[in-house]
């Protein structure tokens, strides 16, 4: 075997070009052994940042007296010799000291890159999560040889789990990325290579995509519903039986806990469901709404065999339901009641395309690292669900997407003949239509209605849980947004005569038609090649143009780190700048018509000459047909959000940064019409129900959103004691939010004082994203120290899997955004302090924000503040889950003290016991609150 030797540096910054090495620190290791060791200060002939001594515990004292780092290279190079460097994105640290002239030439392998694929359900790939999931029991000190050695220790437990993995995929992962500059070649091949010393050999994988997948449950397929010709109306009072005490529940579920509000709430939607209305339920936390509608529902979709589908907002509410809520209720029931989760098809993966592109090969290491993640994880047992997978950023997400089962082409019939039933799309849609229970989210009820059932199977009974989250979700579902690069990226995949799309349909045809007919054919494509190059080239001065409009927008002013964000209004229309976009798209708009066009008449040609194609030509002409709809829906929202708006939408264009970085955004403006026309007007019983739908007592602002002006209602109160249950701490010597700098230094240091003092068992809700980074960057370190872990939620990161983390961990943090504000149900001392950092209002030059606001009279009042309160009620009700806990909220935002809407959230809350205090005070109230 090679020498291996783990590397890590410490540094003042993450730029080669103007940061500096303070620490290098290398193990030389052969398997589990280490052999050698060596580190060094480096002086970096510059101050240490703040925040990097406090990272690392590294301050200029102690750099004084070391030596510069050209007097150590020399030594590093020695150590490392002709090894093999491991590194966790040890692009990184090879990019400091390539910069310097060392190590130019070593092979290189990143536990980083090694992870991303054997460890595909990994919440966090950084290198302290890795250490702590693969059971290494190393500090992630943020010191280089520390972290060296937590690298040698990771690589060796990575190198273990490879040496399992079938010789198929090692091998796939060594061929596909033999032509790529790959830091995980190297460590496959040698994996390859050791197993054939050994003479091991593992399971083979299947050749194609059907075997990966488990087989279609024939007994759901033999047992269709059967549905009744007329509905039968519950018992009302058999039902509520179940819930009293002395009732199957109490009998069998452990920790059961009766509740007056809930039997209520079971009578209310029981009723609804039997006689055919509608209804608005608030139920306060702690009700068990989730049982008080999932028992009628259950009662009535079994008695009469007829669907019911439960929308949720959040997956995580939606994973609670399907894996623990309804199995538990089936237990409980004693019936033969099936059920399941139905997502979009971006979620599910598709076995052809998983085929195509396998044989393909990737084109790029973020293709070749999803590849190699989805084999492992379909290997491990996956199911086709994205959702049990983790992946990171942009590129792999949109790897993903071309993975997935989105095709609009596919239909059922043709995936049943192609893959034998095996795509989980197909399955999950068959599991659907044999199920008496279906749980969906809420981005996904309304679209899937619009767009004519083709994901949810027709039902007639709908129950929405988190319903006051219906707008929103609804929003985002029907928008549209695209860039510049969406836009290139189509034409890409479109292609010409020799790639893409059009050049497979040229290879495809090459052996079908007749060579006078091929010729007449490749003519065609050289026509949609010639219009898909000068489409693009007009895109570039349409986004040129767009740039422009944008500088004048801020009067030449540079971008802020949130970039830029151009709401399009009668006054900035009417612009020189904004005429010269207008003339600029009407140019792109004329081409993309006649491209659209004319592949269309090229598709039905073939289709006229070929009649019944081969398989795979008939594959890419349904890919084809695609793309073209998907530039011809760009070429319709565009052309609207250019010239020809509806006002029933909103429109605008924002930017990161130059022409390359702009996106056009389309929203609509209200959803209620869409509700009443598609659900209130057309299903038999509608049920919505929340913590949180009322405002200032009633559900006036909720029925005018939704257009449920025809809905029963009914408002419950929580059963829980807060007043002995609850301390609400709110912190009265903290900076006001628009504080800057001083008040996120405070945030900073309560939490992490907070958490030492209650060995962490803490959420923090935040309403940025950014100021979440901000924070987690500075106290994930310090509480590292406490042996507090703390878990952050991130971009591609499940938050089911963050929560499975969470409360697996004796002594967590956990900081959540917007997800985790709502359907977080972590009982018991798991979670016992709560953390508000900021009220939750929107941000009010959001253009969909605005454009609803200015619907209103007083838009603080009647708009803004509604939603805040409803928000910060939500975030409220995530601590008291069950009548024994008792725990601690505190709030970091002291506008609720010194503004007058301030008492509005305050009293939108149920009686706690309440102090108002420093942030000196508050470590060892909670402590005492909590009895520690």
């Amino acid at each position: 075997m090679a020498a291996l030797v783990a590397l890590d540096l410490e540094t003042t910054g993450t730029d080669p070009a103007r940061d500096a090495i303070i620490e290098i620190g290398v193990v030389r290791f052969n398997g589990p052994r280490v052999e050698e060791t060596w580190s060094t200060l480096v002086n970096p002939g510059r101050p240490i940042p703040p925040a990097i001594t406090q990272l690392t515990g590294i301050n200029d004292l102690m750099v004084r007296d070391a030596p510069p780092l050209h007097a150590v290279l020399p030594r590093l190079e020695r150590f490392v010799g002709d090894a093999i460097v491991v590194g966790h994105n040890i692009g990184f640290d090879l990019g400091f000291l390539q910069r310097q002239g060392a190590l130019m030439l070593v092979e290189a392998a990143d536990t980083y890159e090694l992870a991303a694929i054997l460890m595909p359900s990994a919440s966090r790939y950084n290198l302290g999560s890795l250490g702590q999931l693969l059971g290494i029991p190393l500090p992630n000190s943020h010191r280089a040889l520390d972290d060296a050695r937590l690298t040698h220790a990771v690589y060796h437990r990575l190198y273990e789990k490879a040496l399992s993995l079938p010789d198929d995929i090692v091998q796939e992962l060594v061929r596909l990325s033999e032509r790529l500059d790959w830091k995980g070649y190297w460590f496959f091949s040698e994996v390859l290579q050791q197993r054939a010393r050994e003479g091991i050999r593992a399971k083979v994988i299947p050749d194609d995509g059907r075997g990966w997948f488990q087989p279609l449950n024939a007994e759901w397929l033999a047992r269709p519903l059967e549905p009744r010709e007329s509905p039968v109306p519950l018992d009302v009072e058999e039902a509520a039986a179940l819930l009293e005490p002395g009732g199957v529940f109490s009998r069998l579920m452990p920790g059961f806990e009766h509740r007056s509000e809930q039997v209520a709430m079971l009578r209310a939607v029981a009723q609804a469901l039997s006689e055919g209305y509608h209804l608005l339920v608030e139920a306060g936390t702690g009700t068990g709404k989730s049982f008080a509608y999932l028992i009628p529902a259950a009662l009535w979709a079994w008695q009469n065999g007829r669907r019911v589908v439960i929308s949720t907002n959040t997956i995580t509410l939606q994973e609670q339901l399907i894996k623990k809520d309804i199995p538990d209720l089936v237990k409980a029931l004693g019936l033969e009641l099936r059920a399941t989760v139905m997502k979009g098809r971006i979620n599910y993966l598709c076995p052809r395309r998983l085929e195509a592109l396998r044989q393909r090969g990737p084109q790029s290491v973020d293709e070749l690292r999803v590849l190699g993640k989805v084999l492992v994880w379909l290997w491990e047992g996956g199911s086709g669900d994205r959702s049990e997978i983790t992946l990171h950023g942009a590129a792999e997400r949109e790897v993903w997407q071309r993975l997935s089962a989105e095709d609009e082409e596919c239909k059922a019939e043709t995936c049943l003949k192609r893959t034998g039933g095996a795509c989980p799309f197909y399955r999950s849609r068959q599991a659907a239509l044999n199920s008496h229970l279906v749980v969906v989210n809420h981005a996904l009820l309304l679209a899937d209605v619009v767009a004519g059932n083709r994901v949810i199977p027709e039902y007639e009974a709908l129950i929405v849980d988190e319903a006051h989250h219906l707008e929103e979700a609804t929003t985002n579902a029907l928008s549209y947004r695209v860039t510049r690069e969406d836009l290139a990226r189509m034409l890409r995949e479109l292609g010409g005569t020799s790639s893409g799309i059009l050049g497979h349909v040229l290879t495809q045809l090459r052996n079908v038609l007749r060579p006078s007919d091929f010729a007449a054919a490749n003519r065609e494509v050289q026509h949609l090649t010639d219009l898909a190059f000068q489409v693009e080239q007009d895109l570039g001065q349409f986004f040129t143009a767009l740039d422009t409009f944008l500088d004048y927008e801020r009067e030449g002013q540079p971008l802020g780190m949130y970039g830029q964000q151009v709401r399009l209004l009668p006054g900035n229309r009417h612009q020189p700048t904004w005429e010269a976009v207008e003339l600029a798209w009407q140019a792109v708009h004329e081409r993309l018509v006649a491209l659209v066009a004319r592949g269309e008449q090229f598709v039905q040609a073939l289709g006229d000459v070929l009649g019944l194609a081969p398989e795979e030509l008939d594959d890419v002409l349904g890919s084809l047909n695609g793309v073209l709809r998907r530039l011809s829906e760009a070429d319709h929202q565009i052309t609207a959000l250019v010239s020809q708006p509806n006002p029933d939408f909103v429109y605008w264009v924002e930017t990161s940064g130059g022409a390359n970085r702009i996106a056009l955004q389309v929203a609509p403006v209200h959803i209620g019409a869409l509700m009443e026309k598609y659900l209130w007007n057309e299903k038999r019983s509608i049920v919505l129900t929340s913590a949180t739908l009322t405002t200032q007592g009633n559900f006036d602002y909720l029925r005018n959103r939704l257009n449920a002006f025809t809905a029963d209602e009914l408002a419950l109160d929580s059963p829980f004691d807060y007043q002995n249950s609850t301390l609400l701490y709110i912190v009265n010597d903290i900076p006001e939010p628009n504080g800057g700098g001083d008040y996120q230094r405070k945030v900073e240091q309560v939490l992490v004082q907070l958490a030492k003092a209650t060995g962490g068992r803490m959420l923090v809700l935040f309403t940025s994203y950014a100021q979440l980074r901000r924070t987690s960057e500075a106290i994930t370190a310090r509480l590292l120290e406490a042996d507090i872990q703390v878990y952050e939620q991130g971009e591609g990161v499940s938050s089911n899997l963050l929560l499975e983390s969470f409360r697996e961990s004796e002594r967590a943090v956990l900081l959540g955004t917007r997800a985790f504000w709502e359907g977080v149900d972590i009982p018991g001392q798991a979670l016992s302090v709560l953390v508000i950092v900021r009220l939750p209002f929107d941000v009010p030059s959001d253009p969909i924000v605005a454009a609803r606001a200015e619907t209103f009279e007083d838009p603080f009042n009647e708009y803004h503040l509604p939603e805040a309160i409803l928000r910060f009620r939500q975030g409220f009700g995530r601590l008291i889950r069950t009548q024994t806990d008792r725990g601690v909220v505190v709030i970091l935002d002291r506008r609720v003290l010194s503004k007058s809407y301030g008492k509005a959230f305050l009293e939108s809350l149920p009686q706690c016991t309440m102090r108002v205090a420093s942030m000196q005070e508050l470590p060892a109230a909670a402590a005492r609150w909590l009895n520690l």
